[in-house]
């Protein structure tokens, strides 16, 4: 009969724990090719793994000893961090900085054996399914919006940058974190497009509409022309500090915004899943949207689709209710 007895976790022996600290970082080499949002979110991934790995001895993934993992340490993982909380998803995440981070030791020669790299990355992801999260905002939402963003008479530079900042971020689906990273340089005025550096360092350009390029020209009147970040800081007397917004500001402008435009609320990240949706129910391809959107594969684009939940509300709507017709019958009693 099959066992239900699952295999325990091993994490390295305080002998493997052992670092010779004049060994090249694999955690650094990582973490050096991504863009500082990818940055942020897989150096706490590969801290995350140390201090699992190291059975809460170490939570600093450059003080890591990497290149002493083996299949034995990382086939468990998985259902290692399933059982003490760990979302599906999230565990994917943390796989993808692993198999990364043991790649880059491979190729920096930490490994004297490479069956012993390929066995210990050859973790493979959890299947999962998950349900659509957050939701897309309506034209008049949006129109609400910007309109709250241009209210207030008391502090037009203000209004301009925010104004410029929701309009930009609807028309390109750009990231909260992309449009945290943008330079004055990214805007090409003459050719209304915008780079933006993504995930994984990769750069894209989108083209902007002249509702975009008007709105960003309203905001580089009050900014100015130095070279810096394109969305900087003001002060409450309406003064510009070249000093670049921090992805909770965006965050916390959108839901400033938000709440004088009296809208339910809404998520930065529902911006760009309202772009998507919009891109692909005025029949754009999926290839352009993913290429807009920034994502290595149509899927991923496909799964910001919130079409089809209007489609399955309006099935719904069709059906014949059996309480609707009990209600019914007992109006019509005497």
């Amino acid at each position: 009969m099959p066992s239900d007895h699952k295999q325990a976790f091993f994490p390295l022996s305080e002998e493997e724990l052992q670092l010779d600290p004049s060994l090249p970082s694999p955690a650094q080499a990582y973490l050096n090719t991504l863009s500082p949002s990818g940055k942020r979110t897989q150096a706490t991934a590969l801290n995350n793994l140390a201090y699992i790995f190291s059975d809460g001895k170490i939570n600093n993934a450059e003080k890591f000893p990497w290149h002493h993992l083996r299949y034995e340490h990382t086939s468990q993982l998985s259902s290692h961090m399933v059982d003490i909380g760990y979302a599906k998803a999230t565990v994917n995440k943390h796989l993808v900085a692993l198999r990364r981070v043991l790649e880059e030791a491979y190729r920096l020669g930490l490994y004297q054996e490479h069956n012993d790299y390929y066995r210990a990355a050859g973790v493979k992801s959890l299947r999962h399914e998950t349900i659509l999260r957050g939701r897309t905002l309506e034209h008049d939402e949006l129109r609400a919006l910007i309109l709250a963003c241009l209210a207030d008479a008391h502090n037009p530079t203000l209004n301009a940058r925010d104004a410029a900042l929701v309009t930009l971020m609807y028309v390109t689906g750009i990231r909260r974190q992309e449009v945290v990273d943008l330079n004055l340089s990214d805007f090409i005025a003459k050719e209304a497009k915008l780079r933006i550096l993504g995930k994984g360092s990769k750069q894209r350009e989108v083209f902007l509409s002249e509702d975009a390029v008007s709105a960003l020209e309203v905001w580089l009147s009050h900014r100015g022309r130095g070279l810096g970040p394109l969305f900087t800081r003001i002060t409450k007397g309406g003064k510009v500090k070249l000093e670049r917004l921090s992805a909770q500001a965006v965050y916390y402008v959108l839901k400033t915004r938000q709440k004088q435009a009296g809208l339910e609320s809404f998520t930065p990240h529902d911006l760009r899943r309202t772009t998507i949706t919009d891109l692909l129910s005025a029949d754009v391809d999926v290839l352009t949207v993913s290429a807009i959107a920034g994502h290595n594969s149509s899927d991923t684009t496909r799964r910001y689709d919130r079409r089809s939940e209007e489609s399955k509300r309006q099935a719904v709507e069709r059906l014949r209710s059996p309480l609707a017709d009990i209600e019914n019958d007992e109006a019509k009693k005497p």
